[in-house]
């Protein structure tokens, strides 16, 4: 013991490397035997899963690994003579990872694996099967080495990589080799800014999708390792960090494109030059507001553009002559669209604003000059087919500059040249339904017979014509292509309603603001609110008449500074805050009446100046808070060219929309009760007065005529207006515009005759203003002295009253019968 204890440190420590040796190689012995018996009860499969994807997989095959590549199954089962069918589940760690690999359910003879873990941070290498289909989610891989895939190079197919956090760099390379690659999946990586030029070098030409998608790129990769001879499927960059696209910066081949949802403020010259690509999506790009004038210069056969949900100004019309489908939704900033003669192919087209439907529908008036340069094509065409079989078959050669004409269809009469509408049919695409799947479609290629003789193919039986293009929204009534008003009659009745109602209104708030009499009643304070209200309402009308007479035969050359200006947010403002105001006074106007002539015997039951300007401090406030809701994003002024807010989007516009409506119905109701009331207080003798009585007749006249015009004004737009936001239109947008551009401001046009002008008092007022001018001094007077008696016999009688306060029920009720048919007789105030 002692010997041995005297032994020099140096054999001791070669014996301590003996044994760790030993050591060593028992456990690789250990490790060994270990995965000898994994195989023996997993079977041929190296799966990892929790027992929940294996039962729902219905995988036998299952294992658990431990930091790194340690394996670690389950030996009792196998001891207790169990079946080793059922998952075999390891509680891991926090900074494990697993692996889980099974036969694809759409297709049995390819293999996918999947792991994931915190603790992955590099792409198992010891998964030896003949894996198809891989996939990394939620690892804290930091990067994906040259050399990560190769190792499944043979027979790799898919490879994705997903909820990877930490990713941030993908080495040259990193995807060459793979002999059988047709799938690169990447997402929700937001560290991955960057792609190096050489990522793609070495890529298989088997490669058919590239997606990298809710990641961080910040530009567009390089492509231009990407196979120069295949056509991908799908190049998906959607929904990253992308500013820009250079000139130049893209060269693919593929059948779709998708740079949606990206930060894109700027596409330069020649962007996409030298690509063929079916399908280019660059949607959902906010910040996109303008576009170089060639940027798709040099882009090859697209036949799909969508451009919807961006901030465009203006549309490029270089590159664009093979498009079939546009789609431009939910862009209202875009104000110009290329002429149709730009879009040799176009199809269906899916826009936003219903104008530039017609800029397609009427191209001698959307583009004069792109339109003469193809009369003179077409009529230079016509001159040469004339022309003998020797002559045509000399033009035919290029060598003599034959040159095919920009939009060749072939020739007919002179009149079909130049129709602006004639149907042609075009071949459709079937296209696939699912967005995301979406793929374009590439023209069909035609192969001509080159014995054929040029000159005989163009001079054929063919004729120029534009193509009958489905285009959506489509122009109505509403937002029409040529006149606002659409009608002549219609045209006409508006500027004689805006004669009245301006003459009207400003004679009333002339007359009325110039005579300041000794007190200011409370009729004289609100009949001023209603002459601005109705006027304002006039002032709307007038700048629709004005805009209609502007832009009279094409108005959709004018629809976007008109509806999206400042012009059609006045005209919208001016008139809710003049219809609301308007309905709210002549409301007031009724209650102030009724008050007065039913409760003629109670003085202190009228409404005093004070609180009537308080009533109508809110009313403002109301109108100007109704009128403003628009210019903040609920319903919209633009929407239309009459500029009411009638857009119906979402529920805010809906409420916004059936609250106008319930204010106006409530209005026209408080109004009919009180002049119905105020009517059968006049007595019987009144109601049934005759031609010996006239002065009685015309109030009860003029109350049904006050009633009448509420009526037919505001019942029909509340009727109709209440089914259609109710899913049930009963008229259609021709009609409804009759009673919004006639019917509708009518009211503005009636009030100041039927409120004002046509009584007693405004005449005074009217003689007396007169008078200071000098003129109709003598009719001043008369009106003067007519009126000083009535007004001697109401001060006898409101003295009367107040000095007989204490008669019986019966004598004040004959009173105050009196006293209200002398207020009517004598037209004490106005109304």
């Amino acid at each position: 013991m002692e010997k041995h204890t005297s032994l020099p440190r140096k054999e001791a420590s070669e014996s301590s490397r003996k044994g760790l040796k030993c050591l060593s190689l028992e456990f690789l012995f250990r490790l060994l035997f270990h995965q000898l018996l994994f195989t023996s009860l997993c079977g041929p499969h190296c799966v990892y899963a929790t027992s929940a994807v294996g039962e729902a997989l219905g995988a036998s095959n299952c294992h658990d690994i431990l930091h790194g590549f340690d394996v670690y199954p389950n030996p009792t089962a196998g001891a207790l003579g169990q079946s080793t069918d059922s998952p075999l589940t390891v509680t891991l760690p926090p900074s494990g990872w697993k692996c889980c690999c099974w036969n694809a359910s759409n297709q049995m003879e390819e293999v996918e694996c999947r792991c994931e873990g915190d603790g992955l941070n590099r792409v198992p290498q010891t998964l030896k099967l003949p894996i198809q289909r891989l996939t990394i989610a939620s690892a804290g891989l930091p990067r994906l080495r040259y050399t990560g895939l190769k190792v499944y190079g043979p027979t790799l197919l898919d490879v994705t990589f997903t909820d990877c956090l930490q990713l941030e760099l993908i080495q040259d390379g990193a995807f060459a080799n793979l002999t059988l690659l047709r799938t690169i999946y990447i997402t929700n990586a937001p560290k991955l800014t960057f792609l190096s030029k050489d990522v793609f070098f070495g890529i298989s030409d088997t490669v058919e999708i590239i997606r990298i998608i809710n990641s961080g790129l910040t530009r567009v990769p390089d492509l231009s390792h990407l196979p120069p001879h295949n056509i991908l499927q799908m190049i998906d960059l959607d929904n990253n960090q992308i500013t820009r696209i250079d000139t130049k910066s893209i060269k693919v081949k593929t059948a779709q494109l998708i740079l949606a949802n990206n930060d894109i403020s700027y596409v330069d010259d020649s962007a996409f030059f030298g690509s063929k690509i079916a399908k280019l999506s660059l949607n959902d790009n906010q910040k996109l507001e303008h576009m170089h004038p060639n940027a798709f210069d040099g882009i090859i056969d697209i036949t799909e553009l969508d451009l919807s949900s961006t901030s465009l100004v203006g549309l490029p019309s270089s590159g664009l002559q093979t498009i079939e489908a546009l789609y431009i939704q939910n862009t209202h900033t875009l104000k110009t669209i290329p002429s149709i003669y730009n879009f040799r192919n176009l199809q269906r087209a899916y826009l936003t604003h219903s104008f530039h439907c017609c800029a397609f529908q009427f191209p001698s008036r959307h583009d004069p000059q792109r339109h003469a340069k193809r009369m003179r094509e077409i009529e230079k065409w016509r001159e040469q087919c004339k022309s003998d079989s020797a002559s045509r078959k000399e033009r035919s050669t290029s060598e003599n500059g034959f040159e095919m004409p920009e939009d060749f269809g072939s020739f007919g009469s002179p009149d079909e040249a130049t129709t602006d509408i004639v149907p042609i049919k075009f071949a459709s695409f079937d296209y696939m339904a699912d967005d995301t799947l979406n793929k374009g479609t590439f023209h069909e290629k035609i192969t001509l017979d080159p014995a054929d003789d040029m000159s005989a193919e163009l001079c054929g039986n063919f004729t120029f014509r534009k193509p009958n293009i489905e285009c959506y929204p489509m122009p109505n009534d509403l937002n029409p292509c040529e006149d606002v008003m659409g009608y002549q009659w219609l045209r006409i009745s508006v500027w004689i309603v805006v004669a009245l109602a301006v003459v009207g209104n400003v004679a009333v708030l002339t007359v009325i603001l110039s005579i300041r009499p000794e007190s200011t009643p409370v009729p004289r304070f609100l009949m001023c609110h209603l002459a601005f209200a109705d006027l304002c309402l006039g002032v709307y009308l007038l700048l629709v008449a004005s805009i209609d007479a502007h832009s009279m035969g094409e108005y959709f050359n004018y629809a976007y500074d008109w509806q999206y200006g400042l012009g059609c947010k006045v005209a919208g403002f001016l008139t809710v805050f003049a219809s609301h105001l308007s309905v709210f006074t002549l409301t007031v106007i009724t209650i102030e009446r009724w008050l007065a002539i039913t409760q003629a015997m109670y003085l202190n039951h009228r409404i005093k100046l004070r609180p009537a300007a308080l009533i109508m401090l809110g009313g403002w406030i109301y109108s100007m808070f109704m009128s403003s809701l628009p210019l903040f994003g609920i319903s919209n002024y633009s929407s239309t060219s009459i500029c009411l807010p009638m857009e119906n989007r979402d529920i805010y516009d809906t409420v916004y929309l059936i609250a106008i409506m319930v204010c106006n119905g409530v209005a026209f109701s408080i109004i009919a009760v009180c002049y119905a009331q105020i009517y059968l207080s006049l007595g019987r003798e009144t109601r049934q007065a005759h031609h010996n009585s006239p002065g009685e007749l015309s109030v009860a006249k003029k109350m049904a005529l006050l009633v009448f015009t509420n009526f037919a004004c505001w019942s029909p737009i509340a009727f109709f207006g209440l089914t259609a936001l109710a899913g049930y239109p009963l008229i259609n947008v021709t009609k409804s515009k009759i009673l919004l551009v006639f019917f509708y401001p009518l009211n503005s046009c009636a009030d100041p005759y039927l409120y004002a002008i046509l009584t007693s008092q405004y005449r005074q007022d009217l003689f007396t203003l007169l008078s200071k001018l000098g003129l109709c001094r003598q009719s001043a007077l008369k009106y003067k002295d007519s009126l000083s008696g009535h007004a001697t016999t109401r001060f006898t009688i409101h003295g009367s009253i107040q000095r007989h306060g204490s008669l019986t029920c019966k004598m004040q009720t004959v009173m105050g019968a009196t006293e209200t048919q002398k207020m009517l007789k004598s037209s004490e105030d106005y109304v």
